[in-house]
């Protein structure tokens, strides 16, 4: 499999999987197939072809990245409308608002608990290790103070011995 150096701008933009398949589809179709020899060279099919797989590719990665609408955006409201708007035609609406906020309560005390024990497992060593060097630098910190201190005493028992000494 060797598409033409021609084409290298093109098959960097697509993954390595992405390329074997284009190869073996152009050589290997039943309709217009290419021998390998015609594939290596310099063709306009190809380069259309390679330019369709690419924007093929881009396109599916785009609808990938898409992420779904936030929990915040999604209000009992803007459910019981779309509910609403459903069943309008075809069956009286039941007021169901207290089972499905409770549904929903349920729901989210669920992933609140499964993203802490997440969290914990995840960060949990890592935190306690913050926390106990975080706890060292305090109490170094703390011993620091107290000589500062210490010094600033004796300083000043100094100034006054050397001024009391001046003095006589």
């Amino acid at each position: 499999m060797r598409f033409n150096r021609a084409y290298m701008n093109l098959i960097k933009q697509l993954p390595p999987s992405l390329v074997e398949e284009s190869w073996k589809h152009l050589t290997t179709r039943k309709r217009n197939c290419l021998t390998e020899l015609e594939a290596c060279g310099i063709d306009p099919g190809i380069e259309d072809f390679l330019q369709h797989e690419i924007i093929v590719y881009n396109r599916k990665k785009k609808r990938q990245r898409r992420s779904p609408l936030p929990l915040e955006n999604l209000s009992y409201n803007t459910i019981m409308s779309n509910q609403e708007t459903q069943t309008q035609d075809t069956a009286p609406i039941c007021d169901h608002e207290e089972e499905i906020h409770c549904r929903v309560k349920k729901e989210l005390d669920s992933l609140s608990q499964q993203l802490l024990k997440f969290n914990e497992k995840t960060f949990g060593s890592f935190m306690q290790e913050i926390t106990k060097q975080h706890e060292e630098w305090v109490n170094a910190n703390n011993k620091l103070r107290s000589e500062i201190e210490r010094q600033k005493i004796q300083l000043h028992k100094t100034e006054k011995l050397l001024a009391s000494l001046k003095s006589q």
